[in-house]
């Protein structure tokens, strides 16, 4: 796995900074945030901190019952229209295995790096910072 939320702060092997989460205090009504590739979680960033808003955003992630969560980048996807992407104004979303202790199947997030919106946690975590 590469990542988990058992620590206060993560360090990403490409920098030498500390990747600090966010602060997520509220669950998600609507149970396809983040689930669906149509409703993906939006960190925003962009092409300067969008991959790092994504780790923040994972890293402030609990399971039900607040255990740590694990997550590893599976893909990107879904290619959609944005000025703030890099080539040809496209951007994608990246996808994310996640699973903790008790959980014996992933579930699958999507996350956008390129819009920023109102951070919640999906149904089926908990808000853990």
């Amino acid at each position: 796995m590469y990542g988990t939320s058992t620590s206060a702060a993560v360090t990403n092997a490409n920098t030498s900074t500390a990747v600090l989460p966010f602060v997520v205090n509220e669950v998600s009504d609507d149970e396809t945030y983040g689930y669906t590739a149509e409703n993906p979680v939006r960190v925003g960033g962009g092409r300067t901190a969008g991959a790092r808003n994504q780790l923040r955003y994972l890293n402030a992630l609990k399971g039900p019952q607040g255990q740590p969560i694990t997550y590893e980048r599976q893909a990107s996807c879904c290619a959609f229209r944005t000025r703030r992407a890099e080539v040809d104004n496209v951007g994608l979303l990246d996808v994310y295995k996640v699973s903790w202790a008790g959980k014996p199947t992933p579930v699958t997030l999507y996350i956008n790096m390129y819009r920023g919106g109102k951070l919640m946690a999906p149904q089926g975590f908990t808000a853990a910072r």
